[in-house]
Order: structure tokens, then C-alpha cells, then sequence
């Protein structure tokens, strides 16, 4: 695997982490294995508890383009937002800590800026791995229903200029963040949605915040139906 040494980097992959630290190294590697090197990583540890900085740590002794910042428990949002604060890239982008990128993944978004010059920001498809049922999750839009994922916001396929996120300064700490930053975005930045599949989504992560959310629903429906006489 080639080793990242370039102290100028084009692209900031932003990874957030809580507690996943056995599939940190399966993100990390798939964004070191890009075909485009011109990136840093900065991985924004959330609080955990399992110790993500012992690999991080062996990464960055041979890595300048890693960096690693720990901080309390704050949620997605505010974590991303603490990965923009650091970001050196004239692109930024996002990978969770369960995900993967495929090796052309920066390369053809790189591609497709340079070709589409007046371009502020771009989401993406993704190759989501889930069964029938993963793919309902709660809808950004009124959360008491379910939606399928292939109709949403992949908030980690957001890839855009640096400036973008300066301007609207960040995320909001709100369910649907990603649907409510792109909404905000759309409105005075040229943005863009891509077929371009190269981002594999894990839907199968029972402690993800959509998958807490989802359950709550089902819970609250299925009360809803036994107050009914319908279960």
C-alpha cells in the first residue's frame, strides 16, 4: 500500500468514529488505497471507548497526511464539523467508520470537477449492502416515517469545495443533517446529484443512529396497532 506524503493535499476525507474500531481499519485502508493520492484523512474520534488512535497512531508515524482529534461524545454533526475546522483539502468529502470507499472513488469525482469546472458540490449514489427491510429508514423529512435509502441524502457521498462548507458553516446538529445542509446548499451553490456507485454503504450497523431511530417508529407502530385490536 502506497504511503501518503504529499503536505499539500487536494481532498480532506473526513471520517468520523464511536466505537467501532474493528471496522475503522477497513475505511481507512480503502481511502488509502485510492488510485488518486492527493488526500488527507482526518479522523474525528466521538468519545470512544475502544481505543481507535492504537491503529491510527501506527498510521500516522508513517502517514503526514493523517490526522487524529479525540473529543467528548458530541454526535455526528458536531464531529464532522470538527473535522471542517482542521480540513486542509480544496475538496472536501466523508467516509463513515463502518463504509468503504471502491479504489476509483476520488479519481472520478476529481474527474468529473474538472470537467464540470462552475460545480460547487455533488451527492452521490452509493452500492448499498443491506437486506429488504435495512433499506427503510426514518424520513429527514418527517421522521415518524419510513423511507427507502436509494430516495435519500447518502450524507457521506457529499463531495464538494472547501468554501462551500465555510459559507454555510458546517452541518446542523439535527436528524437528516446531510438532507438540511444539501437543502441550504442547493440554494446559492451550483450542487449536483451523481450516478456514480463507488461509495459501498453498510446498512447493517445495529447501533447507527438510523437504525435507533427505525426501531423507535416500529415500536411506537406496533403499540399503535395493539391499542387498535389490529395485533
Amino acid at each position: 500500500m502506497e504511503l501518503n506524503k504529499n503536505k499539500n493535499p487536494f481532498i480532506t476525507v473526513i471520517i468520523t468514529v464511536f466505537n467501532r474500531s474493528r471496522k475503522l481499519k477497513r475505511a481507512v485502508e480503502s481511502v488509502l488505497s485510492q488510485t488518486y493520492k492527493n488526500f488527507e484523512i482526518i479522523v474525528v474520534d466521538d468519545g470512544s471507548s475502544d481505543h481507535p488512535e492504537k491503529y491510527i497512531f501506527r498510521l500516522i508515524k508513517e502517514n503526514i497526511n493523517i490526522k487524529y482529534i479525540k473529543h467528548s461524545n458530541r454526535n455526528s454533526a458536531l464531529s464532522i464539523n470538527a473535522g471542517l475546522r482542521l480540513a486542509s483539502g480544496k475538496f472536501i468529502t466523508f467516509l463513515d467508520s463502518d463504509d468503504r470507499y471502491k479504489p476509483e472513488h476520488l479519481k472520478l469525482r476529481i474527474q468529473l470537477f474538472s470537467k464540470f469546472k462552475q460545480l460547487d458540490l455533488i451527492h452521490t449514489s452509493a452500492k448499498i449492502l443491506c437486506t429488504a427491510d435495512e433499506m427503510l429508514i426514518p424520513d429527514a423529512r418527517n421522521t415518524e416515517k419510513l423511507i427507502s435509502i436509494d430516495k435519500c441524502v447518502i450524507g457521506a457521498t457529499i463531495f464538494g469545495k472547501k468554501n462551500v462548507f465555510e459559507r454555510l458553516k458546517g452541518f446542523r446538529d439535527i436528524y437528516g443533517y446531510d438532507y438540511d445542509f444539501l437543502k441550504r446548499c442547493s440554494r446559492i451553490f451550483r450542487t449536483m446529484k451523481v450516478d456514480m456507485p463507488t461509495y459501498v454503504y453498510y446498512r447493517n450497523s445495529k447501533d447507527s443512529v438510523l437504525s435507533k431511530k427505525k426501531k423507535m417508529i416500529m415500536n411506537k407502530l406496533n403499540q399503535s396497532l395493539k391499542a387498535d385490536g389490529q395485533v
